[in-house]
């Protein structure tokens, strides 16, 4: 292993650790910080960040700090390079529209959608000048160091699609959710879909295009292991005794034609229904299209 590729799989174990373990090395620091320099400090800088992230704490549904200087920072580079990560657009955006991002699949992680609409790195700036990419995360994910941008509730979509802070907007929503990260397979890309309405209604409800994205190789960073039966669907693993660090495998994350949607500010349900009919339709219409350009045309999509 060169310096290089040693470098990338340091910076990759290190972000994938803080995003998932981010409690857990939150009181790790505090232990140490406490046992190897001096309690006092250490509680006083803790007791600050308290401080920020109570005050601080409705950003992350009113826009965020977006910061293309952040975006671009030589850490995120190393993350990219690691797998290395793609981004594919069908066809240019309008920056006068808003537009909801529906990311598919979830897979283990959803490592792609960090890489390619949380950072700058792939060149979502240069590919769509003048539109701001929102990664949408839980808001659980906000409470804890390093990981505060935006959220996925109804009131920081809103916030964003309303026109309160312009146009040109991009919301990353990672559709399937939790539910869709128990349904990885290497086979088939299983998209939890079918009941998934509400980012059609808000789509309606702010005349925000659609535009479906599909990351070919989300599912392959991780493997999937029985654990003797004793978790359903099993766990996914990635390197070595590292488990959560992914396989160093390419993914091509590719942004489909967008669909563009007349305002509706109360949308029946037989409006949701047929924007989401034609939704579903864009996605499998997107899979089938480049699945064999990226050496997946064995893996199937079956939508639930």
């Amino acid at each position: 292993m060169n310096l290089a590729r040693c470098l990338q799989f340091l910076t990759v174990f290190l972000l994938v650790t803080i995003f998932l373990f981010s409690p857990i090395v939150t009181f790790i620091t505090f232990i140490l910080l406490s046992w190897f320099w001096s309690l006092p400090m250490t509680l006083t800088i803790f007791f600050i960040y308290g401080c920020w992230v109570y005050f601080d704490r409705h950003t992350d549904s009113q826009g965020g700090r977006w910061s293309n200087r952040i975006r671009r920072l030589s850490i995120f580079t190393q993350f990219v390079n690691y797998f290395p990560l793609k981004l594919i657009k069908s066809e240019d955006l309008d920056p006068n529209r808003n537009y909801i991002f529906g990311f598919h699949p979830h897979g283990a992680f959803s490592l792609s959608a960090l890489g390619n609409f949380g950072t700058d790195v792939t060149y979502f700036s240069t590919l769509f000048p003048n539109i701001r990419s929102h990664l949408m995360l839980l808001h659980l994910q906000f409470l804890f160091p390093f990981t505060r941008a935006c959220c996925v509730s109804k009131d920081s979509c809103e916030y964003l699609l309303s026109g309160k802070s312009g146009q040109g907007h991009a919301l990353v929503i990672i559709i399937g959710g939790a539910r869709e990260m128990y349904l990885t397979r290497n086979d088939t890309m299983i998209l939890y879909l079918k009941t998934r309405k509400g980012f059609v209604r808000l789509a309606l409800k702010h005349g925000a295009s659609l535009v479906p994205v599909i990351s070919f190789g989300e599912n392959e960073l991780y493997q999937r292991h029985a654990f003797f039966n004793l978790i359903p669907n099993g766990i996914a693993w990635g390197r070595f005794l590292v488990g959560h660090v992914p396989l160093r495998r390419p993914v091509v994350t590719v942004v489909g034609k967008p669909i563009h949607v007349q305002q509706k500010v109360n949308p029946t349900s037989e409006d949701i229904d047929q924007l989401h009919h034609q939704y579903i339709q864009s996605v499998e219409e997107l899979f089938e299209v480049n699945k064999h350009k990226y050496r997946l045309e064995h893996v199937k999509l079956e939508i639930v």
